[in-house]
């Protein structure tokens, strides 16, 4: 995957060009090279840090969401979490106002979920593939409603951008933007309910942060994460990291591989390669007892030992995810909030509440989360 010749997508990412066209994730490798040089910068360590304040205000809120759930017997916490991602995005997007993320949120999370549900679903089933048949289906009629929602919802964000570089077409900012909310809301979203799951389900984890994170953050639960002391906090770390190795909510990555290659002395034939992220972090001979949640895995001196390439939660090689920090870095301080202020226990074990392969790793139930105030 880090060769520089598999950079081509899979003739698969095509079925999503109705939607985000030909932005970062489906384009071709010649638009790619092109388009990430404009948009690495956005994405760079440096600029995101200066971003900071944005995803700990809507940690803060989704918090105090969550105080007025610990009365109930317990809180699905996907859409909540959803909605809180979309929130942070909007804020990164357009810092003028996201009162319309507030206001048409709730609406445009429902119909992406649902666009995306249509569209794998004509991925499974090979006689829609032909647009011609895709279009005389009840799924198509469907399928453009949800759209068109999905697309006014994104060029509400940029409406307020006034001016467009000689680089950029509106049509192309909007194709990035719809790429954007689509992945960067919804995969830490998807990460971050795994991992309260899986915290939720592991009591003895689940303390083992506490205290660390009251030992290095200190007893004021609302100070925003992320100075020089909550930095050197290593648990979380550790313990997310697992979580994107059990549950990565990526599971999937296909390439075209444009020549044949070698790999471990085998010849690859040109075509195309499936590669899942999903059972690649399963190989015992990698990860020992694959199935058992050790956050200890990752620690310095054991995550040393794990080859190049065999950790793969956001892809790898110069087509990995250019969101990655930006994905990590919202996933840690929604956790790291949570945590810091409540208990969870999980209702269901995880032979009842299993991963579904789809863009995204789904579930196969709702993961219930009993949440509890923390005494100070």
């Amino acid at each position: 995957m880090k060769k520089k010749r598999i950079i081509e997508k899979s003739d698969f990412y095509d079925f999503f060009k109705p939607y985000v066209g030909t932005g970062i994730i489906t384009c071709d490798s010649s638009q790619w090279k092109e388009r990430r040089k404009l948009l690495a910068p956005c994405f760079h360590s440096s600029m995101l840090k200066g971003n900071i304040t944005v995803f700990n205000e809507h940690a803060q809120k989704l918090v105090e969401f969550l105080h007025e759930e610990t009365d109930k017997e317990f809180t699905c916490v996907e859409n909540p979490i959803s909605l809180c991602s979309l929130d942070i995005l909007c804020g990164e997007l357009n810092d003028t106002d996201n009162q319309h993320c507030v206001n048409e949120g709730k609406a445009y999370v429902s119909s992406l979920h649902r666009l995306l549900d249509l569209l794998m679903s004509r991925i499974w089933k090979f006689w829609l593939w032909p647009d011609f048949i895709f279009h005389c289906s009840k799924a198509y009629k469907e399928f453009m409603h949800h759209l068109r929602i999905a697309h006014g919802f994104s060029r509400s964000i940029i409406k307020e951008k006034k001016h467009m570089t000689k680089c950029w077409t509106r049509e192309g900012v909007r194709q990035e933007v719809d790429t954007f909310i689509s992945a960067g809301h919804g995969t830490p979203a998807i990460a971050v309910k795994w991992a309260l799951y899986l915290i939720g389900l592991y009591p003895e984890v689940q303390e083992k942060i506490h205290q660390e994170l009251d030992s290095v953050l200190g007893a004021d639960r609302k100070a925003p994460l992320f100075g020089r002391r909550s930095e050197s906090t290593q648990i979380p770390g550790c313990v997310l990291k697992e979580c994107n190795r059990i549950y990565p909510p990526a599971p999937a990555i296909i390439r075209k591989i444009s020549e044949d290659i070698s790999v471990c002395g085998y010849t690859t034939q040109e075509s195309t390669r499936y590669c899942g992220a999903f059972l690649l972090h399963r190989d015992e001979d990698v990860f020992p007892d694959p199935e058992k949640f050790d956050p200890e895995r990752f620690l310095p001196e054991n995550s040393a030992h794990i080859p190049d390439c065999a950790y793969i939660p956001f892809a790898a090689g110069p087509r990995d995810c250019i969101g990655r920090v930006f994905a990590e870095m919202e996933v840690k301080i929604l956790v790291c909030h949570i945590l810091r202020n409540f208990s969870l226990r999980s209702l269901d074990s995880r032979d009842q509440v299993l991963p579904i392969i789809q863009i995204n790793l789904l579930s196969s139930q709702p993961a219930r989360i009993k949440f509890r105030r923390r005494q100070q």
